[in-house]
């Protein structure tokens, strides 16, 4: 049966390595100075174009709210189309369009066939959308109507306040600490002028990243490319982000919240996205709470002591270190234990773990890696990720190598540098019945 184990495991890594060598990517700058990363893929008559841009809410300053914001309104007018007739022309060409504005970036991107009589006006409008967007006063008094809604009804959900709650801690006075969509009181006080402001300074050619992959030639490309940028100020990169400063002891607090559960976070700072140690993390992450059924969290809270229905940790790079975190919810009255054997199983994890659990995981990562990178989306989320972070070309080939050549020791090494139990942050939202520690 072992050598059945070792035989699998071999064959899956061959598999694995073979299928993701396949993803060719090719890389250029546009005569503006914008990265391009692209990949043929000639397998649909489809075509995924992403334009992404260092301009998430880590560049909000004291408008919080504002990278959201101008996120949002792109698409919705330019010089020569108003609202609607930017989403009927889409529609009628049966493309998707859609954005999107995280802590280190917002992007803006498109899906559509690649046939000319689609793709060449449907190219065209997402040129204007994005080098001519205007900001109208109605639309935003609209959205900002909208958002405030959204906002409020985030000081009723646990989840949300257990979130906002982990990154202020975790992250004090960063750019990372404040909510992406802002507050109530910063997202009141923005303005069309200060849309603009932030446009005109981050939505540049110097500071975005073009990504293409489908059934498009490399010529087709270098074009499309060209004339996604054209119209936008070549401009500058963004200034790099500071470092976060870790905790120094272990802190703890409770959010009296009236629910029957309680939401519980155990977190700190991680590592950034190209950190040489993550491919270890990773590998034992998926041990420890990142492979559902088959972690030891999972086995731990919830198959032996029914605390539970679900527990997972994760590790989340970014430009700079993102948050580790383990996170579930509880009966009130079970928070207490719960976080107790959450505790007691990372420091268990971190002197030892059996050998076979980490060849199972091993397996079934390198296994199941082709999976990831089974459609045009999912390799231009792997694209635009790797030229964002600015990783090796090789990531996605590199990925499952990495994994089977790590030992057990590769792996207690890593998270023994980089995770501290005894300086970690413990946050709970809900009525627990634990002695509080900080209101």
């Amino acid at each position: 049966m072992k050598q059945l184990t070792v035989w699998a495991f071999a064959f899956a890594c061959l598999l694995s390595t073979q299928a993701w060598a396949k993803v060719d990517i090719q890389t250029w700058q546009t005569a503006k100075g914008t990265k391009v990363m692209y990949v043929h893929a000639p397998q649909l008559p489809m075509v995924d174009v992403e334009l992404m841009f260092d301009a998430g809410s880590a560049r909000d300053g004291d408008q919080w709210g504002v990278a959201s914001f101008t996120s949002n309104l792109l698409g919705t007018a330019t010089p020569e189309h108003d609202e609607n007739q930017i989403s009927e022309a889409f529609n009628d060409l049966g493309v998707q369009i859609g954005s999107n504005a995280g802590r280190d970036s917002a992007s803006i991107h498109l899906r559509s066939l690649t046939r000319s009589e689609i793709l060449t006006p449907a190219m065209k409008l997402f040129a204007e959308i994005v080098g001519q967007p205007v900001f109208r006063q109605n639309i935003m008094a609209r959205e900002k109507a909208r958002l405030m809604t959204g906002l409020k009804q985030k000081t009723v959900k646990p989840q949300a306040m257990l979130s906002d709650e982990l990154w202020a801690k975790l992250y004090g006075d960063h750019p990372y600490a404040h909510p992406v969509p802002g507050t109530l009181k910063t997202v009141e006080a923005l303005t069309v002028e200060d849309l603009k402001a932030f446009y005109k300074r981050y939505y540049v050619a110097a500071n975005a990243q073009v990504t293409i992959v489908g059934a498009v030639d490399r010529k087709q490309a270098e074009q499309m490319a060209e004339d996604l940028t054209r119209s936008l100020a070549t401009g500058e990169k963004a200034a790099a982000l500071p470092q976060p400063k870790p905790l120094d002891k272990a802190q703890a607090k409770i959010i009296r919240f009236g629910s029957t559960q309680t939401y519980y976070t155990l977190a700190q700072l991680g590592v950034e996205r190209g950190d040489p140690d993550y491919y270890a993390l990773f590998l034992g992450n998926h041990l420890l709470g990142g492979s559902g059924f088959g972690s030891l969290l999972m086995e731990e809270v919830r198959e032996k002591r029914g605390l539970v229905y679900g527990v997972s940790s994760g590790f989340y790079p970014m430009k700079v270190p993102g948050p580790f975190q383990i996170g579930l919810s509880t009966k009130n009255a079970s928070a207490k234990e719960a976080d107790e054997v959450v505790k007691q199983t990372l420091a268990q994890f971190m002197k030892d773990f059996p050998d076979e659990k980490l060849a199972e995981i091993k397996s079934n990562l390198i296994g199941g890696f082709p999976l990831r990178i089974d459609s045009n989306s999912k390799i231009a989320g792997y694209i635009a990720m790797i030229g964002f972070y600015d990783l090796p070309l090789d990531y996605l080939e590199r990925f499952p190598k990495k994994m089977a050549e790590l030992t057990k020791e590769d792996v207690l090494n890593a998270w023994r540098k980089h995770i501290h139990p005894n300086k970690m942050l413990t946050l709970m939202v809900g009525e627990p019945n634990v002695k509080p520690i900080e209101k």
